[in-house]
Order: structure tokens, then C-alpha cells, then sequence
């Protein structure tokens, strides 16, 4: 990680599940990572309880969303109950269940539109 440069990058994503998320949160190393990323207004994601590691490194905007539970760590001011949040270059997702909404953001987020559209009804993921 200490080689990881963010100008080579579009975006960061983080897994979530325990005790990964967990060691996102600590690593002094992700943490730096994940602020150079947003101060560079790169695109930041998460899912399930990834984003206590993007609270943790202040980069959490506005609204996100989180596994159930975990807002409760985060007590940021405008949690969601959605599948998939956008707010500014930051993307969260809820876990497991939204992966497939939260690949399909993402595909949508580095190479727009159309692509997205086409890959979601290839999948037959009209639920996202």
C-alpha cells in the first residue's frame, strides 16, 4: 500500500463484511489512501460495513448508507434506507443483497450511461 498511488486510479472500493471492515477502519495506511482520494475528488465506494472506515477517514459525505446497524457507529447526520447512495464522489451500499445495484453504480459512475443501462437489463437486474 505504501506504493499506491491515487493519480493511477479512478476509484477505490472497499469490501465490507467483519472484521475486514474493521481493519479498514484502523490501518493507518487506507485511511491516508481513502483522504487522498477524496481530496483529489476521486470516487470513493463501500458496502455493507465498509463505510465506518470512510467515517473514520472524514470523508463520509452527507448521505450514505450502511449494513443495518452500523449507522449507529457512524451517527452521521442523513442515513439512508437504500440500496445504493450517491453523494458527491462517494458511493455506499447495505451489503451482500445490493451488490449486484452497487457493481451496477459503479459501472455507471467510471463509464456512464449507456453502459449501464445495457449491462442492467443483460442481467435482468430491473430491481436496482
Amino acid at each position: 500500500i505504501n506504493y499506491v498511488m491515487a493519480d493511477e486510479f479512478d476509484m477505490i472500493v472497499l469490501p465490507g463484511g467483519i472484521p475486514g471492515a474493521e481493519h479498514l477502519r484502523d490501518d493507518t495506511r487506507i485511511q491516508e489512501l481513502l483522504k487522498e482520494f477524496d481530496g483529489m475528488g476521486k470516487k470513493v465506494g463501500a458496502i455493507c460495513a465498509a463505510p465506518i472506515a470512510l467515517y473514520s477517514a472524514g470523508v463520509l459525505k452527507d448521505e450514505y448508507t450502511c449494513y443495518p446497524g452500523y449507522e449507529q457507529v457512524i451517527k452521521n447526520s442523513d442515513f439512508k434506507e437504500q440500496k445504493v447512495v450517491k453523494s458527491k464522489n462517494i458511493l455506499t451500499s447495505r451489503g451482500p443483497g445490493t451488490a449486484m445495484c452497487f457493481a451496477l453504480e459503479i459501472v455507471k459512475q467510471l463509464v456512464g450511461d449507456e453502459t449501464y443501462e445495457q449491462l442492467k437489463a443483460g442481467l435482468l437486474a430491473e430491481f436496482c
